[in-house]
């Protein structure tokens, strides 16, 4: 429905995505040049020129990039603002849900998110190495993260025009709650059991991370990039099965887009926001080690994944904190009773 459009949230959601897209195929256009002309070492006015090009074009795609991270915020702020159009519509889930393109919306966002921060990584990279000898790699991944956000867009925009304001939504107490409440009959035990292994894992990821901040290895980063990628994945049900219902104070209420709120203080921003980042700059750490060979510059590679390591390591354990405030609140509230009956 093109009237759609004209709300503000979904045009700025549309034109972000759009500036994104527009700058990525410029960048694409300068990497098929660097892909045909480039040459390590040559010292020749084509290929001096074709370096401050290369330059310049990897800033600008950098800020397009950075765009296509702040989008994932934004598909979601653009959701939870539209459920005051949708009738029955109480949080983001619901307007999400009343499109079939709603959820693989949010999902194509959250990808191209990911693969934009592995090229600004691989790009920070090639701007510390004293010769560009990952130029080309760095320009070659870069056809891979421009169908991701062209990917993003179309998807974005079908779901934002399939929207039917008139519709009546289901809410997340209808669509989610009471489908995986019923599902586990309202008992902690498997719950409990997905967010001690997810503590276990990420737990794990951050110590291994703050490890390749004090002494990076290849043994360290590869296996941190392992467990940073299966923590994100694994933090995933545990917040929604045992941290959301902690923080609503009800054993059946798991909506992840409910804890965006202010009356659970918006805890769903900074914790998904951590763990996203986390998750990211961890399994950054092994891309990092892959390219050491290729780079030439031990030193460069070790640097970086001293930086990556701290900012993991901080993001990991910040991510458990958050996680853990609303459980051990609700302990000291209630005496240590428990949630699950």
């Amino acid at each position: 429905m093109l009237t759609n459009l004209l709300r503000p949230w979904i045009l700025a959601r549309l034109l972000s995505g759009t500036a994104a897209l527009a700058l990525t195929i410029i960048g694409v256009l300068v990497a098929w040049r660097v892909l045909r002309y480039w040459r390590v070492g040559a010292t020749s006015e084509g290929q001096l020129a074709l370096e401050r090009r290369a330059e310049l074009v990897a800033a600008l795609v950098q800020v397009a990039l950075g765009i296509s991270l702040a989008n994932v915020a934004l598909t979601v702020l653009s959701a939870d603002r539209l459920t005051h159009s949708i009738r029955g519509a109480m949080c983001a889930w619901g307007v999400f849900d009343a499109s079939p393109w709603g959820f693989t919306a949010l999902a194509t966002s959250g990808a191209a998110a990911a693969a934009c921060a592995f090229w600004v990584v691989l790009h920070r990279l090639d701007l510390q190495l004293a010769k560009p000898t990952l130029t080309k790699r760095k320009f070659v991944a870069l056809f891979l993260v421009v169908p991701l956000i062209a990917l993003d867009l179309g998807v974005t925009t079908r779901w934002v025009l399939d929207l039917d304001m008139q519709v009546v939504a289901s809410c997340c107490s209808v669509g989610l709650d009471d489908a995986l409440g019923a599902s586990e009959s309202g008992t902690g035990g498997p719950r409990a059991w997905a967010a001690w292994i997810a503590l276990a894992v990420a737990s794990v990821a951050a110590l291994l991370s703050f490890a390749s901040w004090r002494r990076p290895s290849r043994a360290v980063a590869m296996v941190t990039a392992l467990c940073s990628a299966a923590a994100g994945v694994l933090a995933l049900p545990a917040i929604l099965g045992y941290v959301a219902p902690h923080a609503y104070e009800s054993p059946h209420h798991l909506c992840p887009f409910c804890l965006l709120h202010a009356d659970v203080w918006g805890l769903g921003w900074p914790l998904f926001g951590f763990l996203f980042a986390a998750a990211v700059t961890g399994t950054a750490i092994g891309m990092v080690e892959l390219q050491r060979s290729a780079s030439g510059e031990p030193d460069q590679i070790s640097q970086l994944e001293r930086q990556l390591g701290a900012w993991a390591g901080t993001c990991w354990t910040l991510t458990i904190l958050l996680a853990a405030l609303p459980v051990v609140r609700y302990a000291v509230v209630t005496g240590g009773a428990s949630l699950f009956p």
